[in-house]
């Protein structure tokens, strides 16, 4: 996998802390701390660990754990990568505050193909809006009033989408049950996957069809990239969003042949297989899990 991206790079930002907070509607939402410090990283370097730890939440929700579990392990995946940027996501275009609208990919959780921006861009800042002011095509996003740190990340990603830069924004936040859903849906097309290879023989052919439909539903936006000359040529991928960027990593580690994805036979959790077959995510579980055996 990472011979692919060996020349590649990519651009997120995320917080040192973040909180859950309630809104008034009841929601419960994942956002930075007041005092936290941000820093822009390239996730390409992590991308089998942003993988797994993103599979392996999902793989709490698959097996009904308690959300306080939950919350927990997304709040310290966003500590490590950020948020998803689910804003920039689920619309058309990045550039939907460029457009009278936004207009959205069929997704679970709106039912619109359409909605007024401004009313799309309070979904993601529940307790307090940007400074952002919409006539037709025409914007405005002041960030004067921010923070140096706020400031700095929208002049970081100045040349980006500006919904991208916004997503980056203090109060910016992403629902608890949305998150949720999209961690699920990643584990339950891995499983989905891992079951049909190393179980088909028991399985009957309605349970494979179930799962090839399964897996076929998995759809994901092609990303785009550019050249940048660094020290030698360099691929950028523009990845508008961190959810983009895990569900194309993670199409191109499924369906690696030589460093499969597996679930240990110990501890259940997804690991990348250095070796075809390997069983076990860690020596500390190829001891725990040989002396059960």
């Amino acid at each position: 996998m990472m011979n692919l991206f060996e020349h590649t790079s990519a651009h997120w930002a995320r917080y040192a802390d973040y909180q859950w907070r309630k809104a008034a509607d009841g929601q419960s939402y994942l956002l930075s701390t007041d005092l936290a410090e941000a820093t822009v990283y390239d996730p390409i370097p992590l991308a089998d660990q942003l993988v797994t730890d993103a599979v392996n939440i999902g793989l709490l929700v698959f097996h009904k754990q308690p959300d306080s579990e939950i919350q927990a392990a997304i709040r310290s995946f966003a500590c490590t990568y950020g948020l998803l940027g689910l804003m920039t996501a689920l619309p058309t275009t990045p550039r939907f505050v460029e457009y009278e609208k936004a207009y959205l990919l069929k997704n679970p959780f709106i039912r619109q193909e359409s909605m007024d921006t401004l009313g799309y861009l309070k979904l993601f800042f529940p307790f307090c809006m940007p400074d952002f002011k919409k006539r037709g095509t025409e914007s405005l996003w002041n960030v004067s009033g921010e923070d140096k740190m706020q400031a700095a990340l929208a002049m970081t990603f100045r040349n980006e989408p500006r919904a991208k830069a916004m997503s980056f924004m203090r109060d910016y936040g992403e629902r608890y049950d949305w998150l949720k859903e999209v961690f699920l849906d990643w584990a339950f097309t891995f499983v989905s996957a891992y079951l049909y290879y190393n179980d088909r023989d028991t399985l009957d052919q309605d349970t494979l069809a179930l799962y090839r439909q399964g897996l076929a539903c998995f759809e994901g936006n092609a990303p785009s990239y550019h050249l940048e000359l660094r020290d030698h040529t360099v691929m950028v991928w523009d990845f508008h969003s961190l959810m983009l960027a895990i569900k194309f990593l993670f199409s191109v580690r499924l369906t690696d042949p030589d460093n499969p994805m597996k679930l240990c036979a110990h501890c259940g959790k997804a690991f990348i297989a250095r070796r075809s077959d390997s069983r076990f995510c860690s020596v500390e579980c190829r001891s725990k899990g040989r002396k059960r055996e």
